[in-house]
């Protein structure tokens, strides 16, 4: 059992008790840039720091989505992968599944978005219908060349490849690179792309339709726009707002199965809290979403 002080959103040990607990926090301070200024690995300490102060009743949902239970695991050390890799961050993979057996709900906290590679390996051997929903502002489909094959700019398109039958949807992007674009020409890769220019345009139901029944889903901070998350490694202007970012996930929990989920890519910045209260309460709202019907929450919240 963690402390207190350790406990996401500071739940007292009724609603963080693990024996208990349908969520589990799984932070993962892994981040392979030699910048620190630039690097992901404290964020799930910035987001552990910045959840102890939420409110935990949801305005929204009318309820304490604490009180479905959320238990707080010791940070997960990782080795970088290489070349001769195998099976990139197999001990993360190894604690999802674990989880995931225990029929909890895995939320994986980054770190870079490489970590998503193991979360979603535990996913499949659990799901072989898995789709993913990539929430971000770079489709990150580079296709890997030389050194690792496990690089940042290559997850989406590992997680593409690592699918049994691959369905992969894209929410957010707004940039890519004459690599990705080229491989996207030639291989038409069944990847539902939703740019983040036609965001005024998009249909929700449209976004779902592409998923299948299970989904994980994925979400790359830098996403958000700029203005309102500043504090990630690939900020890029014309991002999509919060409320749009939350009926999203809103109507995926209510529509589909999602088995797990990460945040990744959060950089915190010295002096500016407002990013980290905002990612905290993300996966506040994410948990409440998720678990509103075990909630008791009507569908006239929903």
């Amino acid at each position: 059992m963690q402390e207190p002080e350790k406990r996401y959103f500071n739940l007292p040990e009724e609603y963080s008790n693990p024996e208990k607990a349908k969520v589990a926090i799984v932070p993962v301070p892994f981040d392979r840039s030699p910048d620190e200024s630039n690097n992901s690995a404290s964020g799930p300490e910035a987001i552990l720091a910045a959840s102890q102060d939420l409110e935990l009743f949801d305005e929204e949902l009318w309820v304490e989505p604490g009180k479905i239970g959320i238990e707080t695991l010791s940070p997960v050390s990782l080795e970088a992968p290489t070349e001769e890799t195998k099976k990139p961050f197999e001990p993360l993979t190894e604690i999802v599944s674990s989880l995931i057996k225990k029929e909890k709900f895995p939320i994986i906290l980054g770190g870079e978005h490489s970590v998503s590679l193991a979360s979603v390996a535990a996913c499949i051997k659990q799901h072989k219908d898995l789709s993913i929903l990539q929430i971000d502002a770079r489709p990150d489909l580079t296709v890997p060349k030389n050194g690792s094959p496990f690089k940042l700019d290559s997850v989406g398109y590992n997680l593409y490849k690592m699918l049994p039958k691959p369905n992969v949807t894209q929410v957010g992007i707004r940039n890519l690179n004459s690599d990705e674009a080229e491989w996207m020409e030639k291989k038409e890769p069944d990847i539902n792309i939703f740019w983040a220019r036609h965001q005024d345009r998009w249909n929700i139901n449209e976004i779902l339709g592409s998923l299948s029944d299970n989904v994980y889903l994925t979400i790359d901070v830098g996403a958000l726009d700029s203005a309102l998350m500043p504090a990630t490694k690939y900020p890029e202007p014309g991002g999509m707002s919060w409320y749009t970012l939350m009926e999203i996930i809103k109507h995926l929990c209510v529509r589909k199965n999602v088995v797990a989920a990460d945040v990744v890519e959060f950089v915190p910045l010295q002096g500016l809290r407002a990013p980290s209260i905002l990612v905290a309460k993300m996966i506040y709202k994410l948990i409440g979403y998720r678990f509103a019907l075990d909630l008791g929450v009507t569908k006239k919240y929903l």
